[in-house]
């Protein structure tokens, strides 16, 4: 979970700043400052994919780490037999799981589902990057994501 979160996140902002950065640029050269909102939605957007887009594989190993059932164990499954290494004497590392999920199933097992949680990603980082600029805006209302100060991007 550590090594996924610090991934993702660092995907995260570095996706969100870019976008922003790129599309201010065009906003200049076209002289245009109405599109602050749709650029934040946009932006918050793709700063959402891009972050499950990286890590996705990395999250399919983690869950699939913390649902193996041990030989002996009186506890259903919970994601259902798929992938799940059942009866094994010892827990098996991040390392071995992976190796196994694609030896069984390929390298489609580790982006299955990435379509469905991009869409959600894109929805909920939109809103909230909009939130977080709009408060931001409102405790400093000489902030302008759109004109910089300093005058730099």
């Amino acid at each position: 979970t550590a090594l996924r979160d610090s991934i993702g996140y660092g995907f995260y902002f570095w996706s969100y700043e870019l976008s922003t950065r790129l599309m201010m640029s065009k906003m200049r050269e076209r002289g245009s400052d109405t599109e602050e909102a749709a650029k934040v939605l946009l932006c918050g957007g793709l700063a959402g994919v891009g972050t499950w887009a990286s890590i996705f594989p990395l999250d399919v190993i983690k869950t699939r780490v913390q649902t193996q059932i041990l030989a002996g164990s009186t506890t259903a499954a919970l994601l259902g037999p798929a992938g799940i290494v059942e009866g094994t004497e010892r827990r098996l590392g991040a390392v071995e799981v992976a190796r196994n999920a694609y030896r069984s199933e390929g390298t489609g097992v580790f982006f299955r589902g990435l379509t469905v949680c991009s869409i959600r990603a894109f929805i909920v980082n939109a809103a909230q990057w909009a939130v977080y600029e709009w408060i931001m805006n409102e405790l400093d209302p000489e902030r302008r994501i759109s004109k910089p100060k300093d005058g730099t991007l």
